[in-house]
């Protein structure tokens, strides 16, 4: 009785096995309708709610900002991507790009009898020609006279039975085919690019939908479509400014497009001998001559100097503290070829109308040593202001607003690290209107206060957290008393993600900013799609 009772349950869970797994292929079935149907994410989602998820335990349970899952050593991809999607007009951007219908004009050969061919080819000058044939006609009439008309109309009649027995033997023989080139306007369909699709793709995996709630994306298809080994690691400046080229998409680089100029520009010398001297053709004219390159930009790239420094003195040498070329150094510039050298302005010029609506500024942290053939990490501290102004800075003429000029920190990318070596996440103000930052380090979204920003930031060997606008220098504010125990020193080396210890931020002492992404003031309602 137990035998038959066992053999009976199998039965049963065999019968039920194969009851669920039909019940799951009619379900696949209709998920492939309903991609079919233009519901490109339908099973795409699905199989991202297999993925294990991140996030951070601690982390308010209010916040719905995603996390993306590091694939190796796609850190850096991560910290930009994070940046971008957090500006809602570019999220929505990409969201929202579809193939496009658009006329274009094409070349087509097209075959044709070759008498055709000859006609379409000289249809102009045959128009001309017929007028100055009429023109001729009607000039011999005048001056032909009957005897001549008649003797031509014999001659006519002799030839034509000659064309007609040419024709008929003519038209036993099939045409000649002569190829010409046409322009023909059609509509053909422009899709978008594959590196603009699997971003699309991304984006999505960190949008919230109704199914589920955010938590982790990932950038597996984006990787796997632009061929990203993802346990290399990249540069993550580099990386960007060859990936927005590659996503091929106008209205996202449109809006991290600018432009400065570099100049050479001749010093003229007023109310001296010299000015004298020169030639009347240049002295009736005294506007200097120069030499002017328009340098287009996705990012600034300024050095970071060795000690303590800042974003807004390194932008002002940059672009108002041009090099003097003298010609007693035996420098000068030459204007022209057949001209003489003279003293000169050589700098770079930031412009106004040249100012993105995303500025991105890239601090150069690496330095090359030529003596020892290495690269090394430069993480002395470098400030940066949550307000930047270049109106001092740019130059502007008197139909731009200066207040254009004006831009809200909105996102920093950390290195973590050496050369060669490392780790990178990013600090973002979601919301540009308040100043409530997160840290979004791959899978792991945490809210911070500003003060643990800057005190991860800003670089430099002595950090403290309180010393807010400064890289740490300088007596302690709150007159906290420092603790220098030998115990506490010891056990704080290479200690990071403390965020206390030794007053050095999330990343540690070897932690500094590498990317800072301004929005302009003036476009926040736009880009923030207020």
């Amino acid at each position: 009785g137990k035998s038959c009772e066992s053999w009976e349950s199998g039965l049963n869970k065999l019968w039920d096995g194969a009851v669920r797994a039909v019940e799951e292929s009619v379900a696949a079935e209709r998920c492939l309708e309903e991609m079919d149907a233009g519901n490109h994410y339908s099973i795409e989602e699905q199989l991202f709610d297999t993925i294990p998820r991140g996030g951070d335990a601690y982390s308010s349970s209010s916040t719905t900002y995603a996390g993306l899952v590091n694939l190796g050593n796609t850190c850096y991809l991560n910290a930009q991507l994070q940046c971008a999607y957090h500006v809602p007009l570019l999220r929505k951007l990409i969201m929202d790009a579809r193939d496009e219908l658009v006329e274009v004009e094409v070349e087509v050969e097209v075959e044709v009898n070759d008498d055709e061919a000859a006609d379409e080819k000289n249809e102009a000058n045959n128009q001309d020609a017929a007028n100055a044939s009429n023109a001729e006609t009607a000039e011999m009439k005048e001056i032909a006279d009957e005897g001549k008309i008649e003797q031509s109309t014999q001659d006519d009649a002799a030839s034509t039975a000659d064309e007609s027995e040419a024709t008929t033997a003519h038209d036993l023989e099939e045409p000649r085919k002569k190829t010409i080139i046409k322009t023909e306007i059609r509509n053909e369909l422009r899709s978008i690019s594959p590196a603009l699709r699997a971003l699309q793709h991304t984006f999505n995996s960190l949008s919230p939908s109704s199914s589920r709630s955010a938590s982790s994306g990932t950038t597996h298809t984006l990787c796997r479509t632009l061929g990203i080994n993802p346990f290399i690691q990249q540069d993550g400046q580099e990386f960007w400014k060859l990936f927005i080229p590659e996503v091929d998409y106008s209205k996202m680089s449109d809006l991290y497009s600018g432009y400065f100029e570099d100049y050479v520009r001749e010093i003229i010398a007023i109310d001296s001998e010299e000015e004298e001297k020169k030639d009347d053709s240049h002295s009736e004219n005294s506007t200097p001559r120069e030499r002017v390159r328009v340098e287009p930009f996705l990012d600034l790239s300024i050095p970071v100097s060795e000690g303590v420094g800042s974003v807004e003195s390194t932008l002002r040498d940059m672009f108002t503290k041009p090099e003097i070329l003298k010609v007693s150094e035996g420098n000068g510039w030459r204007p022209s070829k057949d001209s003489d050298k003279v003293d000169a302005y050589k700098g770079s010029s930031l412009k106004m109308d040249g100012l993105p609506s995303l500025l991105q500024l890239h601090l150069k942290r690496f330095k090359y040593d030529w003596e020892t053939g290495e690269t090394s990490k430069i993480n002395d501290c470098c400030t940066f202001p949550l307000e930047l102004d270049l109106s001092d800075i740019a130059e502007a003429d008197d139909r731009i607003n200066t207040s254009d000029a004006i831009y809200d920190l909105q996102s920093i990318v950390i290195h973590q690290g050496e050369y060669g070596a490392g780790h990178y996440y990013s600090y973002i103000r979601p919301d540009i209107r308040t100043n409530d930052w997160f840290r979004f380090d791959d899978q792991i979204v945490t809210p911070v206060d500003y003060s643990e920003v800057v005190s991860d930031a800003y670089g430099g060997r002595v950090r403290r957290r309180e010393a807010q606008g400064s890289c740490g220098s300088g007596s302690n504010t709150n007159g906290r008393k420092r603790q220098r125990g030998i115990l506490r020193r010891i056990f704080s080396i290479g200690r990071s993600g403390s965020g206390s210890v030794g007053g050095f931020g999330y990343g540690g002492r070897s932690s500094s900013a590498y990317m800072l992404q301004y929005v302009r003031r003036s476009e926040i309602p736009r880009l923030y799609l207020e």
